[in-house]
């Protein structure tokens, strides 16, 4: 199974068209000079080797996120070929919170110190998105609890009373 982007098989894009026009819109090249433009913006161009990015799937309804522990930006490829405009504001909404938390330490995630980087790239502060998600939310499952052991021993011993 070939990779044609980061997070992306060739397999994810036969089976949703879409993102293959995304993956043309943003190629591999195009996003790292975007984040890398953004980290020279804000200063911190020691940190160009230390955040990465990937296209991540099994994201749902959020347009991206950022993983502190691998200074990792997880971006949704199919929320994203939706709104291909805006895939350069949720890379700098993510890289905002690495870089604060890597300066910084641990902040409110939408707090004072991050909306003064997203000020400084010149994207909005507003932390949630309104983009349309239908068809991209988790069908809930219904599951019947199971008693445990000790609760039938216990329901057991409360009926011989």
């Amino acid at each position: 199974m070939a990779r044609l982007a980061p997070g992306i098989s060739d397999v994810f894009v036969r089976d949703h068209p879409q993102v293959a026009e995304l993956l043309a819109e943003w190629p591999q090249e195009r996003i790292r000079q975007e984040l890398d433009a953004v980290l020279e913006l804000w200063e911190v161009l020691d940190l160009t080797t230390a955040i990465d990015w990937l296209w991540y799937p099994r994201l749902r309804t959020s347009a991206g996120r950022a993983v502190f522990v691998d200074m990792m930006i997880e971006l949704n490829p199919l929320l994203l070929a939706r709104h291909p405009d805006q895939v350069r504001p949720v890379l700098i909404h993510e890289a905002a919170h690495l870089v604060v938390q890597r300066l910084h330490g641990p902040q409110n995630p939408h707090g004072r110190v991050w909306k003064h980087y997203m000020k400084v790239a010149g994207e909005s502060t507003k932390a949630t998105h309104n983009l349309d998600v239908s068809g991209l939310r988790r069908k809930k499952v219904r599951r019947r609890r199971r008693r445990s052991s000790l609760s039938k021993l216990v329901k057991a011993l409360q009926r011989r009373k």
